[in-house]
């Protein structure tokens, strides 16, 4: 899908490292969406499109920020239709996510990957390419990820915190499905005990898809929002950004004498290959001991 931008621009400084950039896209379905960016610190670096949970904003995600940034990652986090000051549109008009419809496949809330795609249509315009681009949602947030990513494939990859079955009927099964062979992480915690059993359902589902090459899952002791995310876990995310596809198991045939020993580079790192796949973590450091809400 294509849409239409109308791009305003000023620059500041705040607690994040570097200047933000804060950016208004219009939709061509006539909403306003307001953005924070920061460009990364080198042209082939990645950026992070943050997509943040229903009845939040951007500054959902702002303990992520100067993380972020010491990556030399960029970030681009925007306030979906409805949310922070995403609530004008271009008629003039003002509405906010109090009066959207939570049912429905072509609701307010599924309209939002609209909302993804002009940021990662303002990014190209910014010579970002979109496999330089990886979507990082939370709970609603992760949905949407999710749905966008199975429709534009040239999407670099997904973190997916906390993503759901059905979110405001904005659904996933169906979306995985489909998804194809990009990378995607699935985060969860094991204090948020229904909704971790949803994450490994997903997980299974988009493995059975994309393979285990391609498949990734990271549980943690305690994650709700973006705001009680443990640094450790930022930091594991950042580094499965920077190479996020796992080496194909290759098998070699080494003849011995009149024996042929059938070698599986599986079997030789176990205990490696296990834990790209599934990291559990059970740290409870001292900036991680909020839990945070419940997503309604």
């Amino acid at each position: 899908m294509k849409l239409k931008i109308i791009i305003t621009s000023i620059l500041f400084f705040s607690v994040s490292l570097s200047a933000q950039e804060s950016i208004f896209l219009e939709t061509d379905d006539g909403w306003k969406i307001h953005s924070k960016y920061v460009k990364p610190k080198k042209d082939n670096l990645p950026v992070l499109l943050l997509l943040h949970s229903q009845k939040s904003n951007y500054t959902e995600w702002k303990k992520w920020f100067n993380e972020i940034e010491k990556y030399g990652y960029g970030w681009f986090a925007l306030e979906f239709r409805g949310h922070g000051v995403s609530t004008y549109k271009t008629d003039g008009s003002t509405q906010t996510y109090s009066s959207f419809s939570v049912s429905g496949f072509d609701n307010d809330y599924n309209k939002m990957i609209r909302d993804i795609d002009a940021a990662v249509i303002y990014l190209s315009s910014t010579g970002v390419s979109e496999s330089r681009v990886f979507l990082v949602g939370i709970n609603l947030g992760a949905n949407l990820a999710i749905k966008y990513s199975a429709i534009n494939k040239n999407i670099g990859g997904v973190v997916a915190i906390n993503p759901a079955m059905n979110i405001n009927d904005v659904l996933t099964v169906s979306p995985l499905r489909v998804y194809g062979r990009s990378p995607i992480l699935f985060v969860t915690g094991q204090n948020y005990k229904k909704r971790m059993s949803e994450v490994m359902l997903l997980y299974d589902i988009a493995k059975k898809i994309g393979g285990i090459t391609n498949t990734f899952i990271l549980t943690e002791y305690s994650i709700k929002t973006a705001e009680d995310t443990f640094k450790s876990t930022m930091y594991k995310i950042f580094s499965w950004i920077s190479n996020p596809v796992m080496p194909e198991v290759t098998n070699t045939n080494i003849t011995l004498s009149t024996q042929t020993v059938s070698i599986s580079t599986e079997s030789i790192n176990t205990s490696t290959t296990t834990s790209s796949y599934i990291i559990v973590n059970t740290e409870t450091d001292e900036d991680n001991n909020n839990e945070g809400k419940d997503e309604e």
